[in-house]
């Protein structure tokens, strides 16, 4: 029952956190294409939205996982952070995914991310995506799925457990906002939201070991990950313990701990001075701001 009661309080939240969005802020010259399905079933957790600005140049790729605690959320919770992306020369796909609880898993979750990333490579071209420079971003809880999706690209035998094909594709930088890190820490809330979102007996199973980040060795393949975080953020704790993981297994990394504006800031409030300066400071450790200039000549 109190799961059930979690589920509700969490679509709430979703749909008050909806209502903050001010689309007035909107930029009507960027193409969005919605609701695309990624595997034919019509569903609306496995569809994606792209956001990009034609100019008939290939341009880097984002890839958007919205947070939600696995349990809510999606797409459209995006849409404005994907809008200023895109603006900044990105081609933007955001995408839903199954919501965990009370079938479906976090398991699930990374292999609908897996199946969705399959086509955009099968796409991207078509909507002047850049496959040879692909990034991946996760807020809250997205940001265990989008590390997941990369380390996928560098683990055969994950691929095997989670039942994935081979790849030929790797990620040139992940963005971690406000990421729940560390959903494994011992207290009754966390130990509750895993028996909402892991199946019976998740810690006998080889797909969770991969998700005990500290402890996987092939976190040190990952790509160039940059973490963002403000004094508001009520899981500011978990970005910097991550970063020490992050230290811990030398992958290259950069935190930015910028702002005022809580937990959903960015994805909110791109708009701000202190969030376009962190948008200018993530283009700058990417190295992608040359699109940019040519965008908004």
């Amino acid at each position: 029952m109190i799961n059930d009661f979690m589920k509700k309080i969490g679509k709430k939240a979703y749909l008050k956190d909806l209502d903050k969005i001010d689309l007035s802020k909107l930029d009507s010259d960027i193409k969005v294409v919605k609701d695309i399905s990624y595997i034919n079933d019509n569903s609306n957790e496995h569809k994606l939205d792209i956001y990009y600005k034609s100019n008939n140049e290939l341009k880097p790729i984002m890839i958007d996982i919205h947070g939600g605690g696995f349990i809510s959320g999606s797409k459209e919770m995006d849409s404005l952070f994907a809008n200023y992306l895109a603006q900044r020369g990105f081609v933007v796909f955001t995408l839903n995914y199954r919501l965990a609880y009370p079938t479906i898993t976090v398991f699930d979750q990374i292999e609908d991310i897996s199946d969705a990333v399959k086509w955009i490579i099968s796409n991207a071209e078509k909507y002047e995506g850049n496959l040879d420079a692909m990034y991946i971003t996760g807020h809250s809880a997205g940001g265990v799925l989008a590390i997941a999706e990369s380390l996928l690209c560098n683990d055969k035998k994950m691929r095997d457990d989670f039942n994935i094909d081979e790849r030929n594709y790797k990620y040139n930088g992940i963005i971690l906002d406000c990421g729940v890190m560390h959903f494994y820490i011992k207290n009754i809330a966390y130990w509750g939201m895993r028996n909402m979102v892991f199946p019976k007996d998740y810690k006998k199973m080889d797909k969770y070991q991969y998700l005990i980040f500290e402890n996987n060795c092939a976190l040190s393949t990952l790509p160039k990950i940059i973490l963002l975080t403000n004094e508001k953020d009520e899981l500011k704790k978990m970005t910097y313990y991550f970063k020490k993981v992050l230290d811990d297994h030398n992958v290259a990394n950069k935190l930015f701990d910028i702002g005022t504006d809580g937990h959903i800031g960015i994805i909110f409030k791109p708009y701000t001075d202190e969030n376009q300066k962190v948008i200018d400071n993530i283009q700058e450790c990417f190295e992608v701001g040359e699109k940019v200039k040519k965008l908004t000549k």
